[in-house]
């Protein structure tokens, strides 16, 4: 006998659920068959997880979101798209990860 099983999940709502129905979206959101290539179902087990870190975190008054990942890249991209303006060729000052300053 073969069943299929779909759940909405609106991370809109992520901070109104209980802590058991998180973690359970927790699950199905990391047991998805989807391709690790595919953007939508990683977005939604990272605002899941920020959920839960938010929830973990918050009776320690602590900042969440000071540094992130996608931080490095994104300022790389504006260093690029500048240089690129200004007809630079050379990397952006800081890009080299292996700098010391």
């Amino acid at each position: 006998m073969k069943h299929e099983v779909t759940f909405h999940i609106d991370t809109r709502n992520l901070a109104t659920y209980t802590d058991e129905h998180l973690a359970a979206l927790w699950h199905i959101a990391q047991a998805n068959p989807a391709p690790i290539t595919d953007h939508e179902p990683g977005e939604l087990a990272e605002h899941i997880g920020r959920e839960i870190i938010r929830r973990w975190l918050r009776w320690a008054g602590a900042p969440l979101w000071n540094h992130q990942g996608r931080h490095f890249y994104s300022a790389e991209m504006a260093a690029s798209k500048e240089s690129a303006v200004a007809g630079d060729s050379s990397p952006a000052q800081g890009s080299n990860s292996s700098e010391v300053q």
